[in-house]
């Protein structure tokens, strides 16, 4: 029951974030405000904080999954769209173990679902 919340909660904080980025789109082309935000120090605050937990995040998606096939598309979607790929891969996982927390836990090898090994 708890895991369905915090699924609902996923999808609810990727409706609200994929709005944001929709809006803000249309408000202004990053083109044009990407040199204002750039004079910003903590707009580049936020973006080194961003990046940072973004390479956190894809560090754990790589030592889940232990597969090369299995990590990069993953590892491409959050560092093209950010939380929301995350997100996805948060629920993506609980879907498929039946909504069970302990599966974010576990390495996806213990799920018997292989792919091509990681050259160590």
């Amino acid at each position: 029951m708890l895991t369905r919340l915090f699924v609902g909660l996923l999808a609810a904080g990727a409706l609200v974030l994929g709005n944001a980025i929709v809006v803000a789109l249309g408000a202004e082309s990053i083109f044009v405000a990407g040199p204002r935000i750039a004079q910003d120090p903590w707009a580049w605050v936020t973006i080194v904080d961003l990046y940072l937990g973004f390479l956190v995040f894809g560090g754990y998606v790589a030592v889940r999954e232990g597969r090369a096939v299995r990590a990069l598309p993953w590892l491409a979607a959050i560092f093209c769209l950010g939380n929301l790929a995350s997100a996805a891969y948060v629920g993506w996982v609980l879907a498929r173990h039946r909504f069970d927390p302990r599966a974010l836990l576990r390495p996806a090898a213990q799920t018997g679902r292989l792919d091509v090994e990681i050259a160590s």
